[in-house]
């Protein structure tokens, strides 16, 4: 092991002993709450500096989630029976049933020779691509586990190695982080939209259309995805892919697959009946976890399926799968015990006195910094929005947008492969590092919590 890793790990676990142990007794904090609190520190310092594998760090989590009693050792095992880690696996299940069956390049190439195979047209035909998904497909995972097949089929096409190709990661991190973005625009685009909507309309006793939620959210999103597009091409300049007689590859390939062959044939029906059923869940309220346990079995099924079990298997991320089960039991932890809560008072209470403009500024930034100690946004909307609608409620008429606004600014969760299950799902595919995404990610909530500040002092100042 190397002496910087050793180094690492040794800082990790002297915050985890001082927070649990050195700490002294604070109202509001229970001994279960400092646990947490340590296990989570503990946790960023090992993730930030890459000083354990994926696996390890996994499993430390859960050590120590039982070792310091934050939870019970079916707590420290919740994360996975959560259903959007099992959509991990349906969807690497989905993206190997198209690349086997030779699906994903067929897509990819056709969606190349509308680019003229130039990159950049690429990047943003993927964006537009996710931009319409975003009001069909009612889960930013999902979305993301239907482009991976196809920008993993680009690769394939241009023979990108893994981990060298700029092109690759900037399309991927495109999908990730940009999609994300989009995904505030419209209610039913993420899991902690609706969070959102029903804390407010619980408390507020007040009905959020999907209109209204696009009128506050719309704009602002969509204008900040363009602009994550543009800077994700400029960090990660992408290479010349085969810029010499590019079409002409690109049709010579078209034709060398020919027709489609039936395996094709049945992925493409299994995916088109996933995506229409995924985006009209609302119509009849089958779960998408559901229907894509159904899309797998379909994928599987002996003799007329597209894949065996065994090719699948081989092509699916468990050490991805065990890192974030394990954050997510965290995360749950962290809601459980009251140490988000707690952060949350804690920061919030020294903003009485600013402006409301200024509140608001406070509490992007804020929000956006504990996405280093949040799995996801819906972890987050969940044990913070409560307290900001309460603090809304308390000190203006128009608590509403200010809620609102808070609410959509819950969703940037860039930096770590563990805050966000986008992440997660690119980071499997192996094109892109860790440290690669954390640095990409860094600079994409840095610029989001930039552009929302100026937004609450332009566009969101006549609503408020």
């Amino acid at each position: 092991m190397k002496l910087n890793n050793l180094l690492s790990i040794l800082i990790a676990f002297i915050v985890l002993f001082s927070i649990r142990f050195a700490l002294p007794e604070i109202d509001g904090l229970s001994n279960e709450a400092k646990s947490t609190l340590a296990i989570a520190a503990f946790s960023i310092i090992i993730w930030l500096t890459a000083a354990l594998e994926d696996v390890i760090s996994g499993f430390m989590v859960l050590l120590l989630l039982c070792l310091l009693h934050a939870t019970t050792i079916q707590g420290a095992l919740i994360g996975y029976s959560n259903s959007a880690l099992w959509l991990i696996v349906i969807g690497f299940i989905m993206a190997t049933s198209m690349d086997k069956s030779g699906l994903s390049k067929r897509i990819a190439l056709i969606l190349l020779n509308y680019s003229d195979g130039k990159v950049i047209r690429i990047c943003w035909s993927v964006a537009a691509v996710m931009l319409i998904l975003t009001f069909l497909v009612p889960s930013i995972t999902a979305r993301v586990l239907l482009m991976l097949p196809i920008v993993m089929g680009i690769a394939s096409a241009f023979n990108c190695k893994p981990g060298k190709s700029n092109a690759i990661k900037a399309i991927l991190l495109i999908v990730s982080i940009s999609g994300t973005m989009m995904s505030m625009a419209v209610i039913t685009a993420h899991a902690a939209n609706p969070i959102t909507a029903g804390l407010i309309e619980k408390n507020l006793d007040i009905t959020i259309s999907w209109t209204l939620w696009f009128k506050v959210a719309g704009l602002p999103s969509l204008a900040l995805s363009i602009i994550s597009i543009m800077l994700i091409t400029m960090i990660w300049r992408p290479e010349s892919l085969n810029s010499q007689n590019a079409k002409t590859y690109i049709e010579h390939e078209i034709q060398a697959l020919g027709k489609l062959t039936r395996k094709e044939l049945y992925t493409l029906i299994v995916f088109v009946l996933t995506l229409v059923l995924w985006a009209t869940d609302s119509l009849h309220n089958t779960p998408i976890l559901v229907v894509g346990l159904a899309s797998s079995i379909a994928l599987l099924w002996p003799t007329v399926g597209a894949i065996t079990w065994k090719q699948a298997q081989s092509h699916i991320p468990w050490s991805v799968f065990i890192l974030y089960g394990a954050g997510l039991s965290m995360g749950m932890a962290l809601v459980n015990t009251g140490a988000a809560k707690w952060i949350a008072a804690m920061a919030f209470s020294p903003l009485a006195d600013l402006t409301i403009e200024w509140q608001l500024v406070a509490i992007i930034w804020f929000i956006t910094v504990l996405q280093l100690i949040f799995t996801g946004g819906g972890p987050k909307t969940t044990a913070l929005m409560p307290i900001v609608i309460t603090f809304a409620m308390h000190n203006y008429t128009n608590s509403l947008i200010f809620s609102m606004i808070i609410g959509i600014n819950m969703l940037h969760q860039y930096i770590l492969p563990v805050n966000n299950m986008p992440n997660m799902i690119i980071l499997g595919s192996g094109y892109i590092k860790p440290r690669e995404m954390i640095i990409t990610g860094i600079t994409m909530s840095i610029v989001s919590a930039i552009f929302m500040s100026i937004m609450v002092f332009t566009y969101w100042q006549w609503l408020l």
